[in-house]
């Protein structure tokens, strides 16, 4: 018999332990009572992920971040009279920063722009399989989610809703520039960095409608995405924005 490592031990073999899987910490946010209890449910029976909390909006959801400090955040899109895409970036600019999948009954193409302006790092439609929202929290968590492909002209639709100042902003926001490092690059303050991309997110989004901020959202990019009482406001330059 030959001592070694913690493992199965046989004669002249020792066969180490294989480590044991990381356990993924997710705060639950969704106002809808029957969907919350249902995913506390579900993750709370899954080995490798711990529920560590559920909110029904974003009221406390900072301190919760801060306090429970979850490796993933799985964020209703629409919370009610609450934002989810603000609640997403705002969540992103916290000292520590979760990951945050978007879970949203409307996942389409024109979801895409905003989403990642807001730095949403997956994004899964309810109406997915539940192995899907399962492989996006692992995947999140490990940092392995790729970039989506956005298409051009979405980013050309969303582009002609901004504030031609904001333009730098948002090309760079779509590519994954850090906000300190957008804030290096037009010489201002990241507090001016961040509130400009709550502009755009808050202007990508429009004005928030019965139909839901689902609807809105596809409102405002179909004919061409400008909104009436942005039709004879200032000239834009050309799309400066690209995918990446």
């Amino acid at each position: 018999m030959v001592d070694g490592p913690r493992g199965a031990q046989h004669e002249g073999v020792t066969t180490a332990t294989p480590p044991a899987a990381r356990t993924v910490r997710v705060l639950v946010v969704d106002d809808h009572p029957a969907l919350r209890a249902g995913l506390k449910g579900l993750l709370r029976n899954e080995p490798d992920i711990e529920c560590v909390g559920a909110l029904d909006g974003t009221a406390g959801l900072l301190a919760s971040v801060r306090d429970l400090r979850p490796d993933v955040v799985v964020l209703d899109y629409a919370l009610g009279a609450d934002d989810g895409l603000t609640a997403c970036f705002r969540v992103k600019q916290q000292s520590h920063r979760p990951a945050v999948v978007l879970y949203s009954a409307y996942v389409e193409d024109v979801f895409t722009v905003p989403a990642a302006i807001a730095q949403a790092d997956a994004t899964v439609s309810k109406s997915a399989p539940i192995d899907d929202l399962l492989s996006a929290i692992h995947a999140a968590a490990a940092g392995t989610v790729p970039r989506p492909a956005l298409d051009p002209e979405r980013i050309q639709a969303a582009s002609a809703r901004l504030l031609a100042e904001d333009l730098p902003i948002a090309t760079m926001l779509l590519a994954g520039t850090a906000i300190a490092d957008i804030a290096d690059t037009l010489d201002a303050t990241a507090a001016d960095v961040r509130h400009r991309a709550l502009r755009i997110i808050g202007r990508l989004q429009g004005s928030r409608t019965a139909d839901g901020p689902e609807a809105d959202v596809a409102a405002g990019y179909a004919g061409g995405g400008q909104t009436p009482s942005e039709g004879t406001g200032r000239r834009r330059r050309g799309l400066s924005m690209a995918a990446s």
